[in-house]
């Protein structure tokens, strides 16, 4: 009789895990923050209006159920897709001098992105950012840190990071900047993020750095808040920027100067090596060569 030979079969390859979001997963992002915005916020909204008296309802109250919406769509995230999750960047690379300029890096960001109020865009929620106003310790807890920290972990931390390790650092800083602009929903607020996304999504691209993205984050709604806390009557009043520094002369030199300012601390930043973070970025400088084959 002739010996059969068993032949191994080859083993399957196994479908990498790829990180939490696709592209694809990106857009159902938006979905999860509606129903999260649905169900949870509005749901505990309808709750509080019913149960407390109309004079004793605090509009302030809103911003904490932002802030409870945000936590339990953070949750639900890590329920469902917490093992293709990668760590959070929190510290990063960013350079010691970053932190220092991040005060003078916000004021020239703002300065330079109040240009878009020529646009004159409808502000569905000015009315409601006023009422909120009202309860200057609220507003600046909620709406001036816990709002920012908690975004900054949902759209530089988690989406962008995913994303950058699928695509291309454009691609993947573009596509968070323009989710976060639209879950604003609010034509004044969605221009003003988007834009401001970008600067965020590269800066965390270049430094790995979250709290560099939450410091400016922090201090552009603080600014926001503050504005509208104590001197309400720009706000009443829908005072331009050239009225509110006197003269076009003077805002336009205002705004080119923060433009240099701008320019020149990016520029500085674009110096610094990335991070060993984004090593198998997709078209990254410091992703690995492949060995040229013998």
């Amino acid at each position: 009789m002739e010996t059969v030979i068993p032949i191994p079969l080859p083993e399957p390859r196994r479908q990498p895990v790829l990180p939490y979001p696709t592209l694809k997963e990106s857009w159902g992002f938006v979905g999860w923050y509606l129903l999260v915005v649905l169900v949870v916020t509005g749901g505990l909204l309808a709750l509080v209006t019913s149960a407390l008296p109309h004079e004793r309802y605090q509009p302030s109250t809103n911003l904490g159920l932002s802030v409870v919406g945000d936590l339990a769509l953070l949750g639900f995230l890590y329920w469902r897709y917490g093992r293709r999750m990668l760590p959070l960047q929190v510290r990063g690379q960013a350079p010691g001098w970053l932190y220092a300029a991040l005060p003078l890096l916000a004021a020239a960001t703002i300065m330079v992105l109040s240009l878009q109020e020529f646009l004159e865009l409808p502000n569905w929620f000015q009315t409601s950012f006023e009422r909120m106003a009202r309860q200057p310790a609220a507003a600046m807890l909620f709406g001036g840190i816990a709002i920012p920290v908690l975004e900054e972990v949902l759209f530089r931390g988690l989406i962008l990071q995913g994303l950058l390790r699928q695509r291309r650092p454009w691609v993947a800083i573009g596509q968070q900047a323009l989710l976060f602009g639209l879950v604003h929903f609010n034509p004044a607020q969605s221009l003003n993020a988007f834009f401001l996304g970008l600067l965020l999504g590269w800066l965390c691209y270049r430094t790995g750095s979250l709290l560099v993205c939450i410091g400016i984050h922090a201090l552009n709604n603080s600014l926001f808040f503050g504005l509208m806390i104590w001197r309400p009557e720009l706000v009443k009043t829908h005072a331009t920027f050239p009225a509110l520094f006197g003269s076009n002369w003077t805002y336009a030199g205002l705004v080119a100067l923060a433009a240099a300012v701008l320019a020149l601390l990016l520029w500085r930043v674009s110096r610094q090596p990335l991070p060993a973070a984004w090593a198998n970025v997709p078209n990254s400088p410091v992703s690995p060569q492949p060995h040229p084959q013998n």
